[in-house]
């Protein structure tokens, strides 16, 4: 059994989300929309206690959207989503922050980049976890909370509550 610790983020600007179509290509979730993000570097949990998951978070949006640091304010993690699939076991952190601006998007190989409106996305085909976490995002999308996603071993569920 491995584990999978990936981080990502969702980009606001006004009332549009940034998201990715991820490629045919990919191994997980080809065609599937989700936020911005990766899997969190070998350098980055060396030392567990210095991981910063948020800096792994600018750092996957910078690599594939070119949206620099600088140009996100509000930056929080909101979502910590768990699950086993294959032989894994997958944890991924969602941060949303807000975009200065609705920046133009570069080509990116891992996908195409869109800013959509948040009415949307609501039927994209997403993966379970990240279906769970912007579907409860967009009905509270006040709350200041990290909430736990966990989706259930056979993929036809998951479950939300607050850490």
């Amino acid at each position: 059994m491995t584990t999978r610790i990936t981080s990502g983020g969702f980009l606001t600007h006004k009332n549009k989300v940034l998201l990715m179509k991820r490629g045919l290509h990919k191994k997980l979730g080809p065609g599937h929309w989700a936020g911005i993000g990766g899997h969190i570097d070998i350098q980055d949990i060396k030392d567990p206690r210095a991981l910063d998951l948020a800096e792994t978070c600018y750092r996957e949006i910078k690599e594939e959207t070119g949206i620099s640091k600088e140009s996100i304010k509000n930056m929080k993690l909101r979502y910590i989503a768990t699950r086993k699939a294959d032989n894994e076991i997958r944890i991924h952190y969602h941060f949303i922050g807000e975009a200065e601006a609705e920046f133009p998007l570069p080509k990116c190989d891992e996908g195409e980049l869109y800013w959509l409106d948040k009415s949307e996305i609501h039927n994209l085909p997403m993966s379970t976890s990240v279906k769970e976490a912007v579907t409860h995002w967009l009905a509270n999308p006040n709350a200041s909370d990290v909430y736990l996603v966990a989706v259930n071993n056979t993929n036809d569920g998951a479950a939300i509550s607050v850490l």
